[in-house]
């Protein structure tokens, strides 16, 4: 009995205090009401606090703006050649030795380079994240980050051409954005920081007229490759049309879906990649066909047409139309590519597929170049399989001709290098990239068929070499041909 009237005595307390506090002080249990002084006085602190934020720790500041020109395709901006003669007397050293510092030369002045993050002003000391030895790429806000998915623009201080190349992120930026990123250095105590506005502008909309079209054709067969055809057209005419005397005056442009002009070439030389149904609109799966013009001995009276490899069949046709722009006009080449069927000048052995056996020798001195020696393997492809060199070509493409390593087995291979082929380990065995020595695959086009491979430059040793053994089973129409195959990767030092 005692412990229990003991618990009542405690709790009636507790509630007995509680009410006397309550009734004593009512902000204990009550939401507080900012007085006026109060409220002035967490302003004041805000307002101390985003000054300090939007201070910039530096002896010297130096500002400029970037105007750049957006980009769907190209890492393009502008340069920006900052004040050294400024840094330099700041710092008390050369102009030489203050970009030998940058460079991080040897016995250079011992300058560091870093960053000002944009949202707290923060030093970021890691001197780049850039190719070059001072420079960083900048998300919207100007803080620095990785090259991907949320990096806007990048700022490369060139120490031989002395300045800042100030470049984009393809599609990353909007007409007017505005990105404000601060480069710094850093000499002793001293320091500057380098301030670049990055203006973005949309590229300006063309509305000049067209004063002539000429409508050409070009047959071509399905490709499993970026190879061009040309086709020709009337040059004179679309120079006499535009009043110029060259070519090279002349811009070039893609008609997009909506009616307005592709721009910037994404394709080629001074082309443009075309979707099905014949409007510009970059590169991606529904891209099918793409045009080319100019370049080193390039005819003046061809456009080159290329294929997006596999994605055109026969009786496919599409119509492109391809703008040369000068003097505010725009002559126009229409041009209707149609696919057709390849004219094979082969014949298929006859008999039924078999099974054959082929030892392959492959040997290549070692180097860091992913450089390549090849095997011919048609004539035996060619029997085993009862087909022409084009059909065993467009079963490669198709997917229908298969390689395995090691065995045959029921389910699907897994390549590791180009389709089809696999890096190898040491064991013969297929490996990933990074674990792989060499690689081997099959090559075709509508003339050839051979095995090529080569060496990984960094998991071979560049002294010894190394020497792999494997087996390839390649099938396809229901033959088979079996490749015993041994490829040396011979070192520099003769064992």
């Amino acid at each position: 009995m005692k412990k229990s009237i003991f618990h009542v005595a405690v709790l009636g307390l507790l509630t007995s205090i509680a009410a006397i506090s309550c009734d004593d002080n009512t902000d204990v249990c009550q939401e507080h009401i900012l007085t006026q002084d109060e409220i002035n006085e967490m302003a004041r602190q805000d307002s101390i606090k985003e000054v300090q934020k939007n201070q910039i720790n530096a002896d010297l500041i130096l500002e400029y703006q970037a105007d750049i020109t957006i980009s769907q395709v190209a890492y393009d901006g502008t340069h920006i050649e900052i004040e050294l003669d400024k840094i330099a007397e700041l710092f008390q050293i050369s102009e030489e030795d203050l970009l030998a510092g940058i460079a991080l030369d040897d016995g250079a002045p011992e300058i560091q380079g870093f960053a000002i993050e944009g949202s707290t002003h923060a030093d970021n000391m890691t001197a780049s994240n850039s190719n070059a030895t001072w420079g960083h790429w900048f998300d919207a806000n100007g803080n620095v980050v990785a090259w991907g998915d949320n990096a806007m623009v990048c700022c490369e201080y060139n120490t031989e051409d002395k300045f800042f190349n100030v470049m984009q992120f393809p599609k990353h930026l909007i007409d007017g954005q505005k990105v404000k990123v601060i480069e710094g250095l850093k000499y002793g105590e001293k320091r500057v920081a380098v301030v670049i506005t990055v203006m973005a502008h949309g590229a300006e909309e063309i509305t000049a007229p067209i004063v002539s079209t000429q409508k050409v054709s070009i047959d071509v067969n399905p490709a499993s490759t970026y190879d061009m055809n040309n086709v020709k057209f009337d040059v004179s005419k679309v120079m006499a049309d535009l009043g110029i005397s060259s070519m090279e005056e002349a811009k070039y442009v893609g008609v997009k879906a909506d009616g307005s002009y592709a721009q910037e070439s994404d394709a080629g030389t001074n082309g443009f990649w075309y979707d099905m149904d014949g409007f510009a609109s970059g590169f991606g799966d529904n891209a099918r066909v793409y045009t080319s013009y100019g370049g080193d001995e390039w005819m003046d009276d061809e456009i080159g047409i290329g294929q997006n490899p596999g994605k055109m069949v026969e009786g496919d046709q599409v119509v492109v139309k391809y703008g040369i722009l000068a003097n505010n006009k725009i002559a126009m080449i229409e041009i209707t590519v149609n696919v057709v069927p390849y004219d094979d000048p082969e014949t298929a052995p006859t008999g039924d597929p078999k099974t054959l056996e082929q030892t392959v020798s492959l040997s290549k001195a070692y180097d860091n170049t992913y450089s390549s020696v090849q095997f011919d393997i048609k004539e035996v492809l060619r029997d085993a399989f009862k087909m022409t060199t084009y059909q065993i070509h467009r079963a490669r493409v198709s997917g229908d001709l298969k390689i395995y390593c090691g065995e045959e087995t029921t389910e699907a291979p897994s390549y590791t290098a180009d389709v089809p082929g696999y890096w190898l380990g040491k064991d013969g065995a297929s490996a990933k990239y990074a674990d792989g020595l060499c690689w081997v695959s099959l090559g075709t086009s509508e003339t050839e068929l051979y095995l090529y491979g080569g060496n990984h430059p960094e998991n071979v040793d560049p002294a010894h070499g190394t020497t792999i053994a494997t087996k390839y089973i390649i099938t396809c129409n229901g033959g088979k041909v079996i490749v015993n195959l041994c490829f040396e990767i011979k070192g520099a030092v003769s064992e």
